[in-house]
């Protein structure tokens, strides 16, 4: 398959996997305290969900930066493509300014997207280029619907919408809308008990296709890491149908990144070539 038809999935690169933190101590009380009303205020949600991940201070401190290592499957119509992904970012005080980049190694083919606070831009096989629209926007809505831009919401100055509660036999779930400032909305529903952000939801337009394309995103496999807890296995939804599968088997946070390697000049040399997982 070629890697054009690749981009054009919600895979598109995907990894947008920057994981976010959970406390594995709180207590139960705490955790359920503001779950257990009727018409719960957004923001005592979610500033709950703070704490279960592990507080504001872990996220800034502990996950300011980090290396994210995964095996990843992509599920199409012609049949599965199993591969490798890194993901490295350093975080800024605005979700939109941070630094990020995506290797992804599949059987024949390497690409390499990446944001260095300026411009995004893209490596295949070895070859600077200028990436397609299309996969500019799928990079950057990947990584501005992730669970952690509500863990951010206040410092990103986004809306907060109670949208109700679901329940699963004794699962219940509280529906949380987040608008970002430039109105990209997102949905997320998080468990009472737990606190943990379950799902996320959201559309993206292509120039492409004349609806909009529906994401969900399903989190599952918390481990506890530098005292945080991250989800290591994520399935992507398109239109209802399981397009992706995400599994990490390495996460390290709080390490010597240093901004330079996020340039395209410096991520195209050898030395940083090779993924080990």
């Amino acid at each position: 398959m070629a890697l054009k038809k690749l981009m054009n999935a919600p895979q598109r690169l995907v990894t947008a996997v920057i994981a976010s933190a959970l406390c594995m101590c709180l207590p139960a009380s705490l955790l359920t305290a503001a779950g257990a009303e009727k018409n719960p205020k957004p923001e005592d949600v979610v500033e709950r969900t703070i704490l279960a991940y592990g507080s504001r201070a872990a996220l800034y401190g502990i996950q300011r930066n980090g290396t994210l290592r995964a095996l990843i499957k992509f599920i199409t119509p012609e049949g599965a493509r199993e591969g490798k992904s890194v993901t490295k970012f350093i975080r800024k005080e605005k979700l939109a300014d941070d630094l990020l980049m995506i290797d992804l190694e599949l059987p024949g083919t390497r690409y390499t997207i990446g944001f260095d606070g300026n411009e995004t831009w893209a490596i295949q096989d070895g070859e600077i280029q200028q990436p397609t629209a299309e996969a500019v926007a799928a990079f950057r809505s990947a990584h501005e619907h992730g669970y952690e831009a509500l863990l951010r919401y206040k410092e990103n100055g986004s809306k907060l919408e109670y949208a109700g509660m679901n329940k699963f036999g004794t699962l219940e779930m509280d529906i949380i809308d987040l608008i970002a400032p430039n109105g990209a909305r997102t949905r997320y529903e998080i468990s009472r008990r737990t606190g943990r952000i379950l799902y996320a939801n959201y559309e993206d337009k292509t120039a492409s296709k004349p609806e909009p394309v529906k994401y969900r995103l399903y989190f599952k496999d918390f481990r506890p890491i530098q005292n945080t807890l991250v989800p290591y296995e994520i399935q992507v939804f398109q239109d209802g149908k399981l397009v992706e599968e995400r599994k990490l088997v390495e996460s390290v946070f709080n390490v010597q990144l240093d901004e330079k390697a996020f340039k395209a000049e410096n991520a195209n040399k050898p030395a940083d070539a090779a993924i080990k997982l």
